[in-house]
């Protein structure tokens, strides 16, 4: 069975780009517009791997993050940031919230592999 990865985006030109990628890499996508949504979507359903943004409205990434790890199914889900903020304090944050790396934007699609292949160990 193909993992599970959501992924959170307020750009739906992102989301289009990711979700494309990601499912001719053969996993399973779902997609979300905020931090807001995506726990919604963490709070109905298992994923193996969360890719989401930094800035974002509703709810940022790092509030998102934090909610959910909080989360039983959510607890050791690895977590990619994609964004492209330059503040290293903003990144150094979103580590501690429970980043398990960042990948900045624009990004290629073999660097979006390589890091799922390291995360997800596949």
């Amino acid at each position: 069975m193909s993992k599970r990865i959501l992924i959170v985006d307020d750009s739906p030109v992102v989301l289009a780009m990711l979700e494309d990628a990601l499912v001719g890499m053969g996993y399973r996508v779902t997609a979300a517009g905020n931090g807001q949504d995506g726990l919604k979507q963490v709070e109905a359903a298992k994923f193996d791997l969360i890719i989401t943004d930094l800035s974002m409205p509703v709810m940022d990434g790092i509030a998102f993050v934090k909610a959910a790890k909080l989360l039983p199914n959510c607890k050791f889900v690895p977590i990619v940031f994609l964004s492209s903020e330059e503040d290293e304090a903003k990144i150094s944050e979103a580590k501690r919230a429970g980043a398990s790396t960042f990948l900045r934007k624009p990004f290629k699609e073999n660097q979006l592999a390589t890091i799922l292949k390291v995360v997800l160990g596949s």
